[in-house]
């Protein structure tokens, strides 16, 4: 039976993914919005959210319309005539709605809206235990098997939290104080619903924000730069994801303007009839254009399960290896500098090189495995070719498999070795290889010995 346009699609996208972490080598990083949390336990979007409060201060549904018309539905107006509602009802008839200490005189008025925010995202976001009972649990499991290094998420609830149970949450402004070597960090960048006050909500938390805005950017430039991205939940053009990418685009793109790592996830729920799909999403004006890459799709099953098939941090607990990467830049930056630690200099200068004797050090047992023989990720043969990127050396493998009939990633061999990595694989090149696709390049008579 012949494959429906969807169907091959999927097929093009899963091999793209699957080569762009094996290149990265690393795991990805996930920028996940509202739409996450409304496909999951059917949290209010932002509007429905700001009706919620209109509502819980006695304001009419007319009065909420009018609301929306005057504002032309901009929720960040409309979030900023509310806290002014909700001051003024705080103090007369909902005084005992609210802890005594928002009456106080170092108390910020807005924290009496947030706090109602705060309520109602708590009331629909699911314990860790209700999880399984959700309708889309099965999609969900294949979620936590993805085991990113991060997450990025502009939401309140603590959904993410709940399913991976090991990520710690990094809330708000913290974000721009924290150490970005470790993993399994949850950085929820507009606040958190269990500390109102870090939530951004009004025109003043967005002016507050967007000031503050370039330093979380700078802060997640590596994340962003060097690890495989994925947004998922947010619509094409939300500037909580396009305003940071561009932030950092000028750095990221190269001459095309096109940000290789990135995937845009464009939830389009009849895109199993589509026939044409999008590949790249445009983010920015005519002067300033960037592109990151795109993915159609009515699910993320299939997405998931390509993501956690490349996992090679299937087995392991992101909080043990957040302490010992925690405890080592401690160690470099604190109790060496300071003299704390007798230091044998010699030795570590003898094993630093190493790849036998430092995972000895650090009592790591080697695992038997190619890295010798075959030491580069398809990105580092780019490097040796003098490229920055994977896909000149993918493209004279490819061209080598055209002229000569022989395609060396269809084995392990001299030049390519596949290392199993979950239900996937993680390839690795040899120097043979490096000198093979140098001739290839310079059009010189090349063999191919496998």
């Amino acid at each position: 039976m012949s494959q429906s346009p969807y169907e091959r699609y999927q097929a093009r996208t899963s091999s793209l993914i699957r080569e762009t972490l094996e290149d990265l080598e690393c795991q990805p990083i996930f920028f996940i919005g509202t739409g996450i949390s409304k496909r999951y336990f059917n949290a209010p979007t932002w509007m429905e959210l700001l009706k919620g409060v209109a509502n819980y201060i006695g304001m009419s549904d007319p009065d909420f319309q009018y609301l929306r018309q005057k504002t032309n539905q901009s929720p960040i107006e409309i979030g900023t005539i509310l806290e002014e509602k909700v001051f003024e009802w705080a103090w007369t008839t909902g005084k005992n709605s609210f802890p005594s200490e928002y009456f106080e005189d170092n108390s910020d008025r807005s924290l009496f809206l947030k706090h109602i925010v705060s309520q109602q995202i708590a009331g629909t976001s699911p314990t860790a235990a209700e999880i399984d009972g959700l309708e889309f649990v099965e999609e969900i499991k294949l979620l936590q098997k993805t085991n990113p290094h991060a997450i990025i998420t502009t939401n309140y609830d603590n959904f993410l939290e709940s399913i991976f149970g090991d990520y710690e949450a990094v809330v708000g402004e913290k974000v721009i104080r924290r150490d970005m070597n470790l993993i399994g960090e949850i950085f929820k960048i507009h606040g958190s619903m269990e500390d109102p006050a870090s939530l951004v909500v009004t025109g003043d938390d967005y002016k507050n924000y967007r000031t503050k805005k370039k330093y979380i950017s700078a802060k997640l430039l590596t994340y962003l730069a060097e690890h495989p991205v994925f947004v998922f939940g947010y619509g094409l053009g939300d500037p909580n994801v396009t305003e940071i990418i561009q932030d950092i685009g000028e750095i990221l793109g190269g001459p095309d303007k096109l940000i290789e790592n990135i995937f845009y996830v464009e939830w389009q729920p009849d895109a199993a009839t589509l026939t044409d799909f999008r590949e790249e999403y445009v983010i920015g004006s005519e002067d300033s254009q960037l592109r990151v890459r795109a993915i159609v799709t009515d699910r993320f099953d299939w997405l998931f399960t390509r993501l956690s098939e490349q996992s090679p941090l299937k087995w392991v607990n992101p909080k043990l290896l957040r302490a010992i990467s925690a405890r080592f830049f401690k160690l470099l930056r604190t109790d060496i500098p300071k003299g704390g630690l007798e230091i044998n200099y010699d030795q570590l200068q003898s094993v630093a090189d190493s790849d036998d004797e430092l995972p000895k050090l650090l009592g790591i047992a080697k695992s038997e495995s190619p890295n010798a023989s075959h030491p580069f990720t398809l990105t580092a043969v780019g490097k040796q070719l003098g490229y920055n990127r994977w896909h000149t050396p993918r493209k004279l493998i490819e061209k080598a498999r055209d002229e000569k009939g022989v395609d060396i990633c269809q084995s392990d061999n001299q030049y390519h070795y596949a290392v199993p990595s979950g239900n996937g694989w993680f390839r690795r090149y040899s120097k043979e290889a490096v000198a093979l696709l140098k001739r290839i390049r310079d059009n010189e008579d090349y063999t191919i010995t496998l």
